[in-house]
C-alpha cells in the first residue's frame, strides 16, 4: 500500500494552490453532452483502522450526503469512459466518480452498504494476488457487488511500481490482473489505476496495447474532457479531512 508520505509527495508535486473544494467545484454547470469536467474520488479504506487512508464508516456516509446535498450524482466506471471518449452519454448536472484502491475487504463490509443506502455507486481497483489473503476483496465479495452496480479494474497483480519495471514484468503486471478479474467478473475489464501511483510512456504503451483504455494517477486535478485518458488525475481523501466538501488546503498542505 502506498504510504501517506508518499501519497502525498505525489500530489504535492502535481498542483500548487488549488483546494479539493475548488477542484470539485471547478466544474462547468451544463449538463449532459456538454459538461466538460468530473471529481474522481480517490479513497483507500472505510474502517476504524488508524493509518491515514483509512476514513471511519461515519464519514464516508457523511461525505456521500455532503455531496448530496450540493447536488453530486454518482457515475459508473463505464459512464465515465464514454464521457471520456466523446461517446455520446447523458451524464446527471454534476457527476463524480467515487474510487477504491487496493481492494480492502472493508469496502464489501462498510463502502458497499453505505453506497447502496445512499443510491450511489463506486469503482474499485483490485490488488489481484491479494484476493485470497486475509482483510481482502474475495472474488465472491467482488461478484456481488458488481452484481449491485459497483464497478473494477485492475491495480495490478503485486502493487509493485510499474514505472521501475522492465517492460516485461509490465506486461505481466497489466495482463495477467486483467485476465484475472475478467475472469472473476465475466466481462471486460479495462481500467487501470497505477500502482503507488507511478508510470511511464513505456507502461502507457504497454496498457493501451493489452486492452486498456483508462488510466488513473495520484496527480491531485481534475478530470477534463480533454485531459489524457491515460494520464488521470484524481482527489485523494484522507483520514485527517474535516469532510470531502472542506478544502483540503485548509489544512496547508496545497500551498
Amino acid at each position: 500500500m502506498i504510504s501517506r508520505r508518499s501519497f502525498l509527495k505525489v500530489c504535492f508535486s502535481t498542483l500548487v494552490g488549488v483546494s479539493t473544494s475548488e477542484l470539485l467545484f471547478q466544474v462547468a454547470v451544463s449538463g449532459g453532452s456538454g459538461y466538460r469536467k468530473i471529481p474522481v474520488l480517490a479513497y483507500h479504506r472505510v474502517g476504524y483502522t488508524t493509518d491515514n487512508l483509512t476514513v471511519t464508516p461515519e464519514r464516508f456516509s457523511n461525505d456521500l450526503d455532503s455531496l448530496q446535498q450540493r447536488g453530486y450524482c454518482s457515475i459508473t466506471l463505464g459512464e465515465f469512459q464514454n464521457f471520456m471518449s466523446d461517446r455520446n452519454v447523458e451524464l446527471p448536472e454534476k457527476p463524480v466518480l467515487i474510487t477504491f484502491d487496493d481492494g480492502y475487504l472493508d469496502n464489501f463490509q462498510n463502502a458497499y452498504p453505505i453506497l447502496k443506502r445512499h443510491g450511489m455507486v463506486g469503482t474499485f481497483f483490485i490488488i489481484t494476488d491479494m484476493l485470497w489473503t486475509q482483510d481482502r476483496l474475495t472474488p465472491e465479495n467482488i461478484v456481488e457487488m458488481e452484481q449491485g452496480g459497483m464497478s473494477f479494474g485492475s491495480h495490478s497483480v503485486t502493487h509493485r511500481a510499474l514505472g521501475e519495471l522492465d517492460q516485461t514484468a509490465v506486461y505481466d503486471e497489466l495482463v495477467n490482473s486483467k485476465a484475472i478479474l475478467e475472469s472473476v467478473l465475466g466481462k471486460k475489464v479495462d481500467a487501470i489505476a497505477y500502482p503507488r501511483g507511478s508510470y511511464n510512456e513505456a507502461v502507457v504503451q504497454i496498457a493501451k496495447n493489452v486492452g486498456y483504455n483508462t488510466g488513473f494517477t495520484v496527480r491531485e486535478g481534475i478530470c477534463l474532457k480533454e485531459s489524457p485518458e491515460f494520464e488521470l488525475r484524481r482527489i485523494p481523501i484522507f483520514k485527517y479531512d474535516s469532510g470531502v466538501i472542506n478544502v483540503i488546503a485548509n489544512r496547508g498542505h496545497l500551498l
